[in-house]
């Protein structure tokens, strides 16, 4: 069992091995840790600011603080820029002794300004890949092989969450290989059992009906869901891929396959033993699997900004540029929706940034917004709190949100009408 001391010990090497900056404040706002991450992140040595209150040093975080020992709830993933430039996340708990008392607070932020700034180097600075939002799936090596096996025509079966865009990647085959023949998708699970054979191979009867196979001839065929046909109809796609051929429902007569072949399984059956499909089939297919956005974080700039660019264009409006607050808060969110999730997101922000010509986290959906320490804290800190250049800013920004309305400006402000009058004056902004 470890002994207390020793609990101490690997304690305090964590704090002072970790890369986040670590501060501890007592129930009265002194500063009884800091570690020496927080001393590089803020140029402040621990002698200088233990002892002493945060609120002398910071006053937002100070405030933040406060609010979490007052509300006893923990905050997380909050956004502050300390200084121009400078970006960083933070999580902030209240801490409690082992009779649940409150003894004070722990705020540990991360400095994550290095990924803003090259998250909005590459947003501004496109790499060279073609520009399809799909193509960004893959690593540069899956990506090569991929391509190679697209020129070949390599049946391909793609896995990967709703949304990362199976569909979209085969089209973008289909074009990149410049096709004579058509595209043809079909949904395996939307199409009656009993139609599937007929659908997919076309009928010979009294009448000869084409299938989807022989739509696609010259061309790429995108099987959507195809674990969910049935044993017989996989194997006779698995004959059909192998002998190049294949019989149409009734007839005798074979019909030579020459179109690509592209499918998708549902992300339940590709946990299963060989995505559930007879073993004859998944064994005809090169298999790749496409990475969810979460996975993808480094993508995310270029994606936004193909996205955005393809929402400009159908609204007929000028292209906006993302903001370093919005960059953080879009690499912040995990996207569970994925693409369709990440492209309305910027159809948003371009509606709602339309008049302003730079998305902020603001014009985001509220689901992909960050908390930032303004936020947090405006409510407490009054306008005389900040210094001029800070005021300034300050009135700003609150008379741009309330679209210019003097009194509720004010009110936001906690000043009356007057005093905000004479402040405009104070800093030219009164035209």
């Amino acid at each position: 069992m470890i002994l207390l001391q020793e609990m101490q010990a690997f304690l305090e090497c964590l704090l002072q091995t970790t890369n986040d900056a670590v501060s501890i404040i007592d129930t009265e706002g002194n500063v009884i840790y800091w570690n020496p991450a927080a001393e590089k992140t803020y140029g402040i040595d621990s002698g200088e600011i233990i002892g002493k209150k945060i609120g002398d040093f910071f006053q937002r975080e100070s405030i933040m603080l406060f609010q979490v020992m007052e509300g006893g709830r923990a905050v997380r993933q909050v956004y502050h820029e300390p200084r121009p430039g400078m970006h960083v996340m933070i999580n902030a708990a209240p801490v409690l002794s082992t009779d649940n008392t409150l003894i004070g607070a722990i705020s540990i932020e991360r400095d994550v300004t290095q990924y803003v700034k090259l998250s909005a180097e590459m947003y501004s600075n496109p790499g060279e890949r073609e520009l399809s939002p799909e193509v960004f799936s893959f690593k540069p090596e899956d990506w090569k092989h991929l391509t190679a096996a697209g020129r070949m025509a390599t049946p391909l079966l793609l896995m990967g969450e709703p949304g990362v865009g199976k569909k979209s990647l085969a089209e973008w085959l289909h074009r990149h290989n410049e096709c004579e023949g058509n595209f043809v998708s079909v949904s395996c699970s939307a199409v009656p059992s009993g139609l599937l054979e007929a659908e997919l191979f076309g009928y010979n009867g009294d009448e000869e009906r084409a299938g989807k196979l022989d739509l696609a001839q010259q061309g790429s065929i995108y099987l959507k869901d195809i674990h969910v046909l049935p044993k017989r109809l996989q194997e006779k796609l698995a004959n059909a891929m192998h002998d190049r051929r294949y019989y149409r429902s009734g007839g005798s007569a074979p019909v030579p396959l020459q179109c690509r072949i592209v499918a998708s399984v549902a992300e339940e059956a590709s946990r299963e033993q060989h995505a559930g499909l007879v073993e004859e089939l998944y064994y005809s297919f090169q298999i790749q699997h496409l990475l969810p956005l979460r996975e993808r974080t480094q993508d995310l700039p270029e994606l936004c900004r193909l996205f955005l660019a393809a929402a400009s264009d159908k609204a007929g409006i000028p292209v906006p540029v993302l903001g370093s607050d919005a960059l953080a808060a879009l690499t912040a969110f995990d996207w569970p929706g994925n693409l369709p999730q990440l492209g309305n997101a910027m159809a948003y922000a371009v509606i709602a940034a339309q008049d302003k010509g730079e998305i902020t986290a603001r014009e985001l959906p509220d689901y992909a917004r960050l908390m930032t320490l303004t936020d947090l804290t405006q409510p407490e800190l009054p306008l005389s709190a900040h210094s001029e250049e800070m005021e300034r800013a300050l009135i700003c920004e609150t008379l741009q949100r309330t679209k210019g309305n003097k009194a509720k400006a004010a009110r936001q402000l906690g000043i009356s009408r007057g005093a905000l009058y004479y402040k405009m004056k104070q800093y030219g902004l009164d035209s």
